[in-house]
């Protein structure tokens, strides 16, 4: 995702719908019914208050149908801030926090999210490009902190990108990755233990070699263009079929200032987000999406202007969330 800087979800609402309609689309001259809404036809649920002890987060004359293999929605950058978890709570699963931030957990079980942690700064140093002597006093140090939150870890991070990011030689990285994966299995058993590839890592001829084998949960990020990185995401998927792994997406979801990534118009930012969800309900092991990203910022002396700022592409996502989130 780049640019770092050094259980289940309770119960929180009733949603009520009145009618379970099939879609249907031509294949072959024929009408066939699909049981799952496509992106374009996802419906804003509307809020409803209802007097006394009942909450309903909301109402759909036509109900948003999502697999059941498509489980989780965040922002990469919405568990940075206090302010931001309440905003984003009613149409995400969890929010991605650092280690160190136990207030922000804190905020975050309130709301009834999960955390997706990341750790980089207990194994890595010089911003990933370096192994911590240390790390296992760090570990153990962190690990007494991350106990009590056990039960909403949704999955754990060692490090963004660490292929691109790490000075390590690629053997000697997927040997210490093994290593942190194993120290989190100990003690974190359930909690899934996620890598995030660039494309140019994934592209790579030797990529099946070097990838850890004991994490199961995989994305890759491609933020240049005006499609969703399918194409690699497939690659990925292909590539780590002997793996038992799930995957996340990660559609660009920022406008910036940054010639590299491209000016995208905000049409083209929601049509990034329609097209990362129309892939995930179509494969069975996506289980997450994760846009890049909720909050503003600058990074290397350019904007980055997230989700939380564009209000069409925020209605977009809050739709594709909320449809997600509803039963989970």
């Amino acid at each position: 995702m780049s640019f770092i800087r050094f259980s289940q979800r309770p119960l929180r609402s009733f949603t009520f719908f009145l009618a379970l309609p099939f879609l249907f689309w031509q294949v072959n001259g024929y009408c066939q019914p699909h049981i799952y809404t496509l992106a374009e036809r996802l419906v804003e649920t509307k809020p409803l208050v209802i007097p006394g002890n009942i909450f309903v987060s909301g109402i759909s004359p036509s109900p948003n149908r999502v697999p059941s293999h498509l489980k989780e929605f965040g922002f990469y950058h919405s568990g940075w801030d206090e302010d931001d978890i309440p905003e984003v709570a009613d149409f995400s699963t969890f929010v991605d926090v650092w280690h160190f931030d136990k207030d922000l957990m804190e905020i975050a079980r309130k709301h009834g999210l999960k955390i997706w942690v990341a750790l980089a700064p207990i194994f890595f140093k010089d911003e990933g490009k370096n192994k911590q002597e240390d790390y296992l006093d760090r570990w153990y140090k962190a690990r007494e902190s991350l106990l009590p939150f056990k039960d909403i870890i949704y999955a754990f991070d060692p490090l963004d990108e660490p292929f691109q990011r790490s000075l390590l030689p690629d053997r000697e990285l997927k040997s210490y990755l093994e290593e942190i994966s194993d120290l989190l299995i100990k003690d974190f058993p359930s909690a899934k233990r996620a890598i995030t590839f660039t494309s140019y890592t994934v592209n790579r001829a030797r990529f099946q070699l070097v990838v850890p084998e004991n994490y199961n949960l995989f994305g890759v990020d491609h933020y240049v263009g005006v499609s969703f990185q399918n194409e690699i995401v497939e690659r990925l998927i292909n590539k780590t079929q002997h793996l038992d792994a799930k995957y996340y997406l990660i559609p660009r979801a920022f406008k910036t200032t940054n010639s590299y990534y491209g000016f995208l118009l905000h049409s083209e930012l929601v049509m990034r987000a329609r097209q990362a969800y129309d892939f995930a309900i179509s494969n069975p092991k996506v289980e997450v999406i994760f846009p890049f990203q909720w909050r503003d910022f600058l990074g290397g002396g350019e904007d980055y202007i997230g989700v939380g700022s564009i209000p069409e592409l925020r209605r977009e996502y809050k739709k594709i969330g909320s449809a997600i989130t509803k039963d989970r």
